[in-house]
């Protein structure tokens, strides 16, 4: 009797786990945040070099002869001008996405699981773009299907980005001189983009050629509707630091 009284004194309280609930929480998220984006920003640099890398290799020259005139080497680099006009294209686009990744990263001070995933739809986008690239100058330009792939995979890399900068802004993951007004003059930085080309979706459909040269209009689009941004956001700091009386001092 003394030794199953002393067994049961050493049984250990059963504890609860809803005291503790909210410890526990805070101690496993630390897996899924953190205060540097350093490996998140090292790796997304490392895709889109490989993107730009890979958008060349559709730039192939074929085996010349010794003896090849002047003629015959003009009509091979002209046959070129279509994969020429599309990596240039790509590249461009490609470069215009890692600034935009690049300056967003600027502002963004940490990172949760949520930034992680959005980064890494983005960066998908980015790396499939040289599959469209090859496709749009060398398949039928009588089918629609090329350029609804390309526009398709610029809008939905240009969306990610949109995406990825308001999860970050809403989850507080920004260093405080993000303020409400840059936070909306850098979301609709890249609406011309993704506008443009998903507008040439239909187009596509009808006359697959003219789809393509809608997308120059992001040209004017752009600098027009940057010139308006700009002013937009001139006016709002403007009345922030009247509001703060701040003498023109940011913050």
């Amino acid at each position: 009797m003394g030794s199953h009284r002393g067994s049961r004194r050493n049984v250990a309280p059963q504890s609860d786990p809803a005291k503790h609930a909210e410890l526990i929480a805070e101690h496993e998220a630390r897996l899924r945040h953190g205060a540097h984006t350093d490996r998140t920003v090292f790796f997304s640099d490392a895709v889109f070099a490989i993107a730009m890398t890979l958008l060349v290799l559709d730039l192939k020259l074929p085996a010349m002869p010794a003896d090849i005139t002047g003629a015959q080497l003009n009509r091979i680099l002209l046959e070129q001008r279509d994969p020429l006009a599309g990596f240039i294209l790509s590249f461009v686009l490609v470069g215009r996405l890692w600034i935009s990744h690049h300056r967003l990263f600027n502002a963004i001070k940490s990172y949760d699981a949520g930034l992680q995933v959005i980064n890494l739809v983005a960066l998908f986008f980015v790396v499939f773009l040289p599959v469209p690239t090859s496709l749009l100058f060398e398949a039928n330009s009588q089918s629609p299907w090329p350029p609804v792939i390309y526009a398709v995979t610029i809008s939905g890399s240009f969306l990610s980005l949109n995406w990825l900068w308001r999860h970050a802004y809403r989850a507080g993951l920004m260093h405080p001189w993000v303020d409400y007004p840059m936070y909306r003059l850098v979301l609709r930085g890249q609406d011309p983009a993704w506008v443009v080309f998903v507008l040439s979706i239909p187009v596509a459909f009808i006359r697959p050629d003219f789809a393509l040269y809608s997308w120059i209009l992001i040209i004017p689009v752009s600098v027009a509707l940057d010139k308006y941004r700009k002013r937009q956001f001139v006016r709002a700091e403007s009345a922030r630091l009247d509001a703060a009386g701040r003498d023109g001092v940011l913050d």
